[in-house]
């Protein structure tokens, strides 16, 4: 029965009321075995107690015997000693036949062991003090006159064992200590299951809830190890939302970004059917080709982030270099060129970087791009040091809507590359007009 509860699986709840099952079962049986054993130790003890007493009076008996003295000899208030058989009362039997050198308890004329001791104690046996002739004896030899006689030492156990009530007394006492100490440590038991299983409890529930925003939590006696995985539970919930409102985001953007070009390249399409002038045909593919290039882009920063996704661990420091730099701007002095806005570069220090060129690429000309297309004229400044890299425009700056809801698909795709390297990416409105796009970096060492 106690294996199929601990075995049984059940919720947390019955955990406290399992341990108790558990707990009582070891506490009975431990708790009887030590009342066993301080029985039989009190037994014992009393016992040795009196058969030393019995065996220390031998040479004093035998010395008084020697002088003449008579018998029965009463030593002490409780020891009778013979030599002569047929003085013995008839009551305590023949004790001839116990061999020379015997010392201890004799029942009715039988040696007593430690079963017929406990017998003895039970209030409810049928052996009552009026029919036990109980004794504690020694069984020696001694010269007298020049001959071996025998030597009786008889000391009656009810002049110096506790009686039945002294033992009932020191049964119940030792039952109700045990008793106490049960319940005592069965409550304490039951108070630290249930703390320690309240906390499990309170999770259990909070994870079941449906309630929006729930931050998990635990009673603050809860041990400390609840409270970090609290706050791991906390932290986990926090990422997963996080993860899961930029995946809504990127997919919004996406969507957008890749429905504008297909747009685009469908109504281009439906009015090189409309007219077959030259210069109108040529326009119209020069507009399918720009939206085809878009989308190409679009898609290459999509493929290129999930490249990416799982690449980040594994990249040594390096140190950027100018070159680089420039090589990521080349492509987009076209784009800005046709809007009369210019590039410039202020290399001051080379930092020290995680990404790989690829994704340096796709993080500069994100924001770069997104700088020239919020730009009609002026210029647009890159500032490079150990710790950052500004770009400064002079566009149209922040719309309040581009400011509350995110500011598009390059964008967000560069927000979420410098979350995976640990950088801090900033847009900010300057004044009196454009935009600080600034990309600020941990410090490494090559």
């Amino acid at each position: 029965m106690l294996n199929k509860l601990l075995n049984k699986v059940s919720s947390a709840s019955s955990l406290p009321h399992k341990l108790m099952w558990y707990f009582s079962a070891i506490a009975i049986l431990i708790g009887m075995t030590i009342y066993l054993s301080m029985l039989n130790m009190m037994q014992w003890i009393e016992d040795e107690v009196n058969q030393h007493e019995l065996e220390s009076s031998v040479p004093y008996a035998v010395s008084l015997f020697q002088q003449g003295a008579r018998q029965p000899l009463e030593i002490g208030l409780h020891i009778q000693v013979y030599y002569s058989p047929e003085l013995i009362p008839e009551k305590y039997g023949n004790l001839s036949h116990f061999p020379v050198g015997f010392n201890g308890e004799v029942l009715n004329n039988h040696p007593v062991g430690f079963w017929n001791e406990l017998i003895s104690m039970n209030p409810f046996s049928k052996h009552t003090t009026a029919s036990r002739k109980e004794i504690f004896f020694y069984r020696g030899e001694f010269l007298l006159d020049g001959q071996l006689e025998p030597l009786f030492l008889i000391m009656p156990t009810e002049n110096v064992e506790l009686s039945d009530t002294e033992w009932n007394a020191i049964n119940l006492f030792v039952l109700c200590f045990i008793g106490v100490l049960f319940m005592l440590f069965g409550f304490a038991i039951h108070k630290l299951s249930r703390r320690l299983v309240e906390p499990v409890e309170q999770l259990s529930r909070q994870l079941k809830s449906t309630e929006p925003n729930l931050t998990f939590s635990v009673s603050g006696q809860s041990a400390a190890e609840f409270r970090e995985l609290t706050d791991s539970l906390n932290y986990y919930r926090q990422q997963n939302e996080m993860m899961i409102k930029q995946e809504q985001a990127f997919a919004r953007y996406a969507s957008h970004e890749l429905r504008t070009p297909l747009t685009v390249i469908s109504g281009a399409a439906k009015l090189q059917e409309q007219n077959d002038a030259v210069d109108f045909q040529a326009r119209q593919r020069d507009r399918i080709q720009r939206a085809a290039l878009d989308m190409q882009h679009t898609i290459d920063a999509l493929l290129n982030l999930v490249k990416q996704e799982r690449a980040t661990g594994s990249n040594p420091p390096r140190l950027l270099s100018l070159a680089e730099v420039e090589q990521i701007i080349q492509p987009l002095q076209g784009l800005a060129q046709n809007k009369n806005i210019g590039i410039s570069v202020s290399f001051e220090q080379a930092p020290i970087i995680k990404p790989t060129p690829a994704v340096l690429r796709m993080l500069l000309s994100n924001v770069i791009s997104n700088a020239i297309n919020a730009s009609d004229s002026g210029e647009i400044t890159i500032s490079i040091n150990s710790q950052q890299i500004i770009i400064n425009d002079k566009g149209r700056g922040l719309t309040e809507s581009e400011q509350e809801h995110g500011h598009g698909l390059g964008l967000l795709i560069v927000d979420s590359l410098c979350h995976r390297y640990h950088w801090k990416f900033s847009l900010s409105n300057i004044q009196p007009t454009g935009c600080c796009a600034r990309l600020t970096f941990p410090q490494l060492t090559l």
